[in-house]
């Protein structure tokens, strides 16, 4: 599915693709959904558009993120989508040549939506295709930091939490936010990558660059919060070991101080309960309950070893 977006004073103006051919002079977003090789084409033909095989669109080489063709740029950015159970990686293919802006995808991405709706609700207007690209990569940088603001909170809060309940659904929190932190790494250090390249290309002009630059700054300072929050994440799980081996421990040495205790009093009716000839105990009338005394007698003298010793 192919839109296109005309900027102007008002903001962005949908027009059909038959009406392609009457835009003049007109920066013109053309949001590309799942396309058709039909449609492929016709980007082709009508822009120049360079398509790039979708499996190649995972790749981290900044060759397969940053390219360009002659007078035109092709970028292949991710885009973190946060949902409840699990974190996708979505990527998305930008095309800038002139004053065309094609975004190529395979899915609905939150800041391209937040992009249209705030391009059209402050009416702003632009001057070079490229500018598109700054704004919507400024979106994203501020949802970084949203979800890396939010983060932080959730750590400081499960540090709390490990020292009250241990359970695997803590266990599974940490584990999510842990991937949340990487992957948001992740996209960080991609992004620092292409607007290293961006910044050098002679097809951006100077107040995008400038732009740009500012939010470079922006990446760099996220990602160090990212470490920051790698490091909280990792002393969070090592509390938590630390907590479960506690309480391991504690319960294994309940159970082997119950275990000698009553070893004593199993060795002794062991040795009572041999069947032998020529044992003297057999006939005596008071060995049933000597043994019985003898038994009750080691195992509380044992216990009261433990309890001066602190183990028990």
């Amino acid at each position: 599915m192919i839109e296109l977006h005309v900027n102007t004073e008002r903001g962005f103006e949908k027009r059909s693709i038959d009406e392609f051919g009457e835009i003049k002079s007109s920066v013109i977003w053309i949001d590309v959904l799942n396309p058709s090789e039909e449609e492929i084409k016709w980007l082709e033909s009508s822009v120049g558009f360079e398509n790039p095989p979708r499996e190649v669109m995972g790749d981290i080489e900044i060759s397969s993120k940053y390219m360009e063709f002659g007078d035109a740029m092709g970028i292949n950015m991710s885009f973190v989508i946060q949902q409840r159970e699990e974190i996708i990686v979505e990527p998305v293919f930008f095309f800038i040549k002139e004053r065309f802006f094609i975004t190529l995808r395979y899915r609905d991405i939150p800041t391209l939506l937040i992009f249209h709706s705030r391009v059209n609700s402050q009416k702003k207007s632009y001057q070079f295709a490229e500018s598109l690209f700054s704004e919507i990569l400024n979106i994203e940088v501020d949802r970084i930091g949203d979800r890396l603001e939010i983060l932080g909170r959730r750590i400081r809060n499960l540090r709390k939490e490990i020292f009250i309940d241990e359970s695997e659904e803590i266990i599974k929190e940490i584990a999510y936010y842990d991937e949340l932190n990487m992957t948001l790494r992740e996209s960080i250090n991609e992004k620092v990558r292409i607007l290293t390249h961006f910044l050098k290309s002679p097809l951006v002009n100077a107040q995008t660059k400038r732009e740009m630059k500012v939010v470079l700054d922006d990446l760099t300072t996220l990602l160090d919060f990212t470490s920051f929050y790698m490091e909280k994440i990792d002393s969070i799980q090592n509390s938590l070991l630390g907590l479960i081996t506690i309480r391991q421990n504690e319960a294994v040495k309940v159970f082997t101080v119950i275990a000698t205790i009553f070893l004593p009093a199993t060795l002794i009716a062991s040795i009572f309960g041999m069947n032998f000839k020529h044992m003297p105990e057999l006939d005596w009338q008071f060995g049933y309950p000597y043994s019985l005394f003898l038994m009750v007698g080691v195992t509380f003298a044992l216990l009261y070893w433990v309890r001066r010793k602190g183990w028990l």
